[in-house]
């Protein structure tokens, strides 16, 4: 193997370490953010109007800067710094940083006065009053400040990440979620206006702390609209089909969102969903999330390179990683996710209500788990290659999967777990869809008999670890959503008991891989 080889794999699990550690803490300060908004908001009104109103203005920011824009920038703005010069680079990131402010200034705008008729026609029903409705508009409009500063920053997370610098957009979103649990702490004073405030600090911090990484870089950013840059003309036409792409994984979320807003008790049930969702995004973030950040930047040198074989190990390893880590963590959240999510949660206005609608809603998307972390690689991978129209499609279908079914069990006299069941379905045909395509523009990828039977022995550990827990959990007073539990006298006992469980599975897991890999050799 050439040293070259060796030392890019080096620094590939260095940073590998470097964006997971970030993905850690900021799960970690999420988790601190939602406990603190949990005691003060549980699933009450005021709760379910602040999660409609970010989930509709996170539109802005997830598709013109956090995905679409930043992906189709990265390959471009690697290959004018390695191919030409670092200046012509900074000189396409300014062009870009300057359409971007336009684009989101104008879709802000848009967005600020259509909101009165929008937010009705996405939440109204039996489940939302019409003071509900009125604070998701007034909540809608606040929020809007912060895309234009999370925009900034996701294009400066783009450029570090393109030059292989981790630390500080590692360290990026838990500066965000600070910035809002600092807000939330304002509650008995401001109430969900204080939460509400905390989002616009918190992104302004997201840019701020970024701004030094990108002096040592050399930034030099001059505002212009790049009309002598054939590159940007490239950067846009790649953006369009993922703009698309990005709207539509979005708006599943949005869709299951205001589906739910017309159930009974809808206000409440909305809240159970967007917490249930925000525990399974644990394990997606620190796993799925971080490896494929990671690995992005090397599968577009890959592919700028002509390295076809060696991008296909790669994805291949990825994939496996993601995957070996996020079975046992499906398995747990089956089992202790409703108990995890009682000892995060159940405290002050969250109480056993708010308990049983996350639980319910947290078992359905559980099973997404695996699908929707296997896409984020797969979906990278085409990024990566600036074959962009297939995800998309897939990912229009996903959306409309999704609702079609969530109709479906709705009428059929399903409730939030039944929405969070059809999410999880769709994104399980996204998932499978992807697969099959894209070994159509890599013939042979999935050929990996190793790798195969290394998750079909993690699929088998996992469901026999997750019957172990299923049964065992019955022995710990709290454990269940309607089991009887009293805080704080139970919480010690209860942390006690997952804590036991969680870790002697986790250790019975690594013990079956290591058997495994032996008998393997």
């Amino acid at each position: 193997m050439q040293l070259s080889t060796v030392l890019d794999r080096l620094s590939a699990q260095r940073n590998s370490l470097i964006v997971m550690g970030g993905f850690i803490l900021s799960r970690i300060t999420g988790l601190i953010r939602d406990i603190v908004a949990s005691y003060y908001f549980g699933t009450s009104a005021e709760m379910a109007a602040y999660g409609a109103a970010i989930s509709t203005v996170d539109l802005l920011y997830l598709v013109i800067i956090g995905g679409a824009l930043g992906s189709s920038f990265i390959p471009v703005f690697i290959e004018l710094w390695e191919r030409e010069h670092p200046a012509r680079a900074w000189e396409l990131a300014g062009a870009v940083v300057t359409w971007a402010l336009i684009i989101l200034g104008v879709a802000s705008a848009i967005l600020f006065l259509s909101a009165p008729w929008l937010v009705p026609l996405l939440y109204g029903g039996e489940g939302f009053s019409s003071a509900t409705l009125d604070l998701i508009v007034a909540l809608t409009r606040l929020f809007l400040l912060s895309p234009l500063l999370l925009g900034l920053g996701g294009l400066a997370m783009a450029a570090l990440n393109a030059r292989d610098r981790f630390t500080m957009p590692a360290l990026a979103p838990s500066i965000y979620n600070l910035g809002i649990t600092a807000g939330t702490l304002c509650a008995p004073w401001l109430g969900i206006w204080g939460m509400a405030w905390g989002v616009v600090i918190g992104a302004l911090g997201y840019l701020c702390i970024q701004i030094p990484a990108l002096r040592d870089l050399g930034m030099h950013l001059r505002s212009h609209l790049g009309r002598h840059l054939p590159e940007l003309g490239r950067v846009a036409r790649a953006m369009g089909p993922r703009v698309i792409g990005q709207a539509a994984a979005h708006l599943s979320i949005v869709a299951t969102l205001a589906l739910a807003a017309r159930l009974p008790d809808g206000d409440a049930k909305l809240a159970g969903l967007r917490w249930a969702y925000q525990l399974m995004l644990l394990p997606y973030g620190v796993f799925a999330l971080s490896l494929s950040t990671v690995a992005f930047p090397r599968l577009a040198r890959l592919v700028a390179e002509g390295q076809l074989p060696e991008l296909m190990d790669d994805v291949r390893a990825t994939l496996g990683r993601i995957l070996w880590l996020t079975l046992p963590a499906t398995a747990a959240l089956i089992t202790l996710g409703p108990a995890l999510a009682r000892v995060l949660f159940e405290r002050g206005a969250f109480d056993a209500v708010s308990l049983q609608y996350t639980a319910a809603a947290l078992t359905g998307y559980a099973f997404a788990l695996p699908a929707f972390a296997a896409s984020e690689i797969m979906i990278r991978t085409f990024y990566a290659m600036q074959r962009t129209w297939p995800p998309v499609l897939i990912g229009l279908m996903q959306v409309a999967i999704n609702i079609m079914l969530g109709m479906v069990l709705l009428a059929r006299g399903g409730d939030i777990g039944s929405l969070a069941i059809a999410f999880s379905m769709a994104n399980s045909i996204e998932a499978l869809l992807l697969a099959m395509v894209l070994r159509r523009h890599l013939p042979g990828i999935w050929y990996a008999p190793d790798l195969w039977k290394r998750m079909i022995s993690a699929l088998f550990s996992s469901v026999v670890i997750g019957l172990g827990w299923w049964y065992m959990r019955e022995l710990i007073p709290g454990a269940t959503p309607f089991s009887a539990y009293r805080w704080p006298d139970d919480l010690p006992g209860l942390l006690v008991g997952l804590i036991g469980l969680g870790g002697g599975g986790a250790a019975l897991y690594v013990l079956f891989e290591g058997i495994r890999r032996r008998f393997a050799r």
